[in-house]
């Protein structure tokens, strides 16, 4: 495991308590750190949802896979209990360590992947840690990743608004805070994804829009939407936050049919399907937006 990670065990042994301006200025060295790994991005993009369940790491491969159609695209999952980025995009390897930093692996369509899920000896074991130890692996993978030249870097964020999602938008510089919150159709996702929404803008966050996945189901016989929510209620959402929903990403039992089959994300696996042209739809709509 990292470094970092290894330091915010609370039994570990700790010669010297820092003072408060020991931790200020440290932390002030990792950001300016950050920064310079971050130099040849040009556009960050943090992927939140509010709520769990709702796909939101289905969003971000499938978005992460359009982009890379025509750009340099990395992924860095910093979803540390349910890390299945690296799963989704093909990867079965841990980043390359050296001296210099940490080196992504390439998955599909030579999407760059950082994630602790390739860092774990044994994948089965749940990750039990205490916040001080999550918040110290965050600032660890984006101090040391080196990221190279990248039009698009997407960060996988776990749901809700706990330390790693307050970590990030602290460490990102301002430029790199731009998040798109996924949620779905349910007023259940409402409560939820407006704390989120605050969330970031207290943290000084640029909200780009809204995604509603899981937005009606595609019938596998006719091809009509089916409508099985009485309201939408993400248009609320974006009435709320102030923001627009980018793209409707309909429920296509065929296309994860054709997923699950393959092994591999709908926007590969079923290319011409409804939902594929929903991502592909999004993905136009984050170039504009960045």
């Amino acid at each position: 495991m990292t470094e970092r990670a290894e330091e915010g065990k609370e039994e570990g042994r700790h010669p010297h308590h820092p003072s408060p301006e020991e931790i200020r200025k440290r932390i002030e060295r990792e950001k300016e750190e950050i920064e310079r790994r971050l130099e040849n991005v040009e556009h960050v993009l943090i992927v939140m949802s509010g709520k769990g369940g709702v796909g939101k790491t289905t969003v971000t491969v499938n978005l992460a896979l359009c982009l890379a159609e025509d750009g340099d695209v990395g992924v860095l999952d910093l979803d540390i209990h349910g890390p299945n980025v690296p799963e989704q995009l093909g990867v079965d390897e841990p980043p390359k360590a050296s001296p210099a930093g940490l080196f992504p692996v390439k998955g599909y369509h030579d999407v760059r992947v950082v994630s602790i899920g390739t860092m774990l000896e044994d994948r089965d074991l749940p990750v039990l840690w205490r916040g001080p130890r999550k918040s110290g692996f965050v600032r660890e993978v984006l101090v040391k990743t080196q990221w190279g030249d990248l039009d698009y870097l997407i960060v996988d964020m776990p749901p809700g608004t706990g330390d790693e999602i307050m970590t990030g938008l602290e460490m990102l510089p301002e430029r790199a805070r731009n998040v798109l919150l996924v949620t779905s159709p349910e007023s259940l996702a409402r409560a939820d994804v407006v704390k989120a929404g605050e969330a970031v803008r207290r943290m000084e966050g640029n909200l780009l829009g809204l995604v509603s996945n899981m937005h009606g189901i595609i019938c596998p016989e006719c091809g009509a939407t089916i409508e099985y929510f009485a309201e939408d209620h993400s248009e609320k959402l974006a009435e709320r936050l102030g923001v627009e929903v980018l793209a409707r990403i309909p429920l296509d039992p065929e296309a994860k049919l054709r997923s699950e089959e393959e092994g591999k994300p709908m926007v590969l696996a079923a290319p011409d399907s409804r939902a594929a042209e929903a991502f592909r739809e999004l993905a136009e709509r984050v170039k504009e937006a960045l």
